[in-house]
């Protein structure tokens, strides 16, 4: 939505790539709603924070600057990494409360590439 080229990447190594940039620009302080999905329930999606994008985008036409881009997408980016957090921690939650001991937690895949989120925990 953003028409950021992917290249030889995927789309979430793309947007993360894309969000590292430095922008060169004042970011725009936008907020466009966001939801969390699903808040207290161990269901995920990122449907509806990509459909809440899609929305923002459409309502600017697709008309959209280069720093409007950057900002949309590095919300995009902490929007589905506090999912995420909030899901793996619900999860957490509902073991302890059922008895289930949990040693370890591993993200794998695409997701455990991410750099902002693997900052966020060292």
């Amino acid at each position: 939505m953003l028409k950021i080229p992917w290249g030889r990447l995927g789309p979430g190594a793309t947007l993360e790539r894309f969000c590292l940039s430095d922008g060169h620009h004042k970011l725009p302080d936008i907020t466009p709603p966001l939801p969390s999905g699903q808040p207290g329930k161990l269901a995920f999606s990122y449907s509806g924070l990509h459909s809440s994008i899609e929305r923002y985008i459409a309502a600017r036409n697709g008309d959209l600057d280069a720093p409007t881009k950057l900002a949309l997408a590095r919300a995009f980016q902490a929007a589905a990494v506090s999912q995420l957090e909030e899901k793996v921690l619900l999860a957490l939650h509902w073991c302890r409360q059922n008895g289930v001991v949990i040693r370890d937690v591993v993200v794998s895949g695409g997701v455990a590439s991410n750099k902002f989120l693997r900052e966020r925990y060292g």
